[in-house]
């Protein structure tokens, strides 16, 4: 194990992920609201930056430090990266570290990566040979199966942000927050019961810097006051008193309890809140929502659309393998549990896929959704995938092949 992180660092360089952390702490200084956020959209990052540090206060990774389960997904990633730099020639091998050096710069290159070597281990867990088209420059999807049908399968990974579709933004409303609590943290910290403070826009945040100021400092102003007020221009402020006991101990419950009382506090429903705990034992909850109903489903199906028509050959079979960053595994195996159910009925999703499938070039065969996951070494020293998948297949296209349904009986089974 402690070889695995030493290579990567050679590889890659830990300058990389300690440069990384270093800014994602450097922006959690100036507004705490995005500590939980950050620090886990640059999970991987933060995770290697705990074995450098290690290493260099001990001269290598202790073995015990093998033992955090905490840091599996990074050696996960670790050797999968490594994996892939074994099939590479020395000009691959420089045009993939670069890739893998650029997703670190941000979360969304990082998102990227990480589904395309997921979709790659479940392939290769299964016995199957994959080709990384970034490694051997063929194709303009993301993977080839070299071993599955007549002439292979086609995959193109999609990772979609829990913000597709949505009209706020958590990462736009987190900021917002932020310099809202630069004007208000004072008085909050004497708050004893819980505040929720709902701001409705007809739309989106203004993305004009001084529409935007102004909207800040009438928040501030109506929290100040501690009264609901109308801002003008279709925007409301809401300000409701709530018991932060409730909130408290769900926060120890699962996500669904968490959730649920997270729309009681707030008077909201499936609303991204930020939480302050005050020193005084009381509670703020900060909530931007749209007057516009979000339209996730049709925004991920549109995405896959304009993809199917253009970035496979059309001369083998093709699928696309979509991560859904809003959903964790116990919440898709919900979803895969209600649709393999006759008695229920079909989820949105189920109904947005088959509709897709229905319409899609003939190449198309299926699409896969997997959770939030990420790749964990195992006892025989190989990685394997969290998370769950579940599998929609389109077997009356003509580049159906029977091999590709072995391989697709995921954690999540096939639909």
């Amino acid at each position: 194990m402690p070889a695995i992180y030493r290579r990567l660092a050679t590889a890659i360089g830990p300058e990389h992920w300690q440069g990384a952390v270093a800014r994602q702490e450097a922006a959690i200084r100036s507004n705490p609201f995005l500590q939980d956020y950050l620090r886990s959209e640059y999970a991987i990052a933060y995770q290697l930056e705990k074995l450098r540090v290690l290493v260099a206060a001990r001269g290598d990774v202790p073995p015990w430090a093998f033992n955090d389960r905490s840091i599996f997904p990074a050696l996960g990633f670790a050797a999968q990266v490594l994996g892939v730099l074994s099939l590479c020639t020395t000009k691959q091998a420089r045009t993939f570290v670069k890739r893998v050096k650029t997703a670190f710069s941000s979360s969304e290159n990082m998102h990227g990566l990480r589904l395309e070597l997921q979709a790659a281990t479940h392939f290769t867990r299964r016995g199957n040979q994959v080709s990384w088209h970034r490694a051997n420059n063929t194709g303009t999807f993301d993977l080839l199966v070299d071993d599955l049908g007549p002439s292979g399968l086609e995959i193109e990974c999609k990772s979609i942000s829990d913000d597709k579709g949505r009209r706020i933004h958590r990462l736009d409303a987190l900021n917002f927050w932020g310099e809202v609590w630069k004007d208000i943290s004072a008085v909050a910290q004497h708050l004893r019961n819980g505040l929720a403070v709902v701001l409705t826009v007809p739309n989106r945040l203004p993305s004009d810097p001084e529409e935007r100021a102004a909207l800040t400092r009438a928040v501030v102003s109506g929290v100040v006051a501690g009264t609901s007020t109308s801002l003008g221009g279709g925007m409301e402020l809401r300000l409701a008193n709530f018991e932060p006991e409730h909130l408290s101990a769900a926060m120890a419950g699962d996500r669904q309890t968490f959730r649920d009382a997270i729309d009681a506090a707030t008077g909201t429903t499936n609303r991204e809140a930020a939480l302050y705990g005050t020193p005084s034992g009381g509670m703020l909850a900060l909530v931007i929502q749209s007057a516009v109903e979000d339209d996730v489903l049709d925004q991920v199906f549109a995405t896959l659309k304009d993809s199917a028509s253009r970035q496979f050959t059309g001369q083998r079979g093709s699928l696309f393998w979509v991560a859904l960053q809003g959903l964790d595994a116990e919440q898709l195996m919900s979803v895969h549990e209600q649709d393999s159910d006759p008695s229920q009925q079909p989820t949105a999703l189920r109904k947005g896929v088959s509709d897709f499938l229905t319409n899609a070039p003939d190449h198309v065969v299926g699409v896969v959704f997997g959770s939030r996951s990420g790749l964990y070494p195992t006892d025989d020293g190989i990685t394997d995938m969290g998370g769950v998948t579940n599998f929609f297949v389109k077997e009356t296209s003509p580049h159906w092949h029977e091999s590709f349904r072995a391989p697709l009986r995921g954690s999540g089974g096939i639909s």
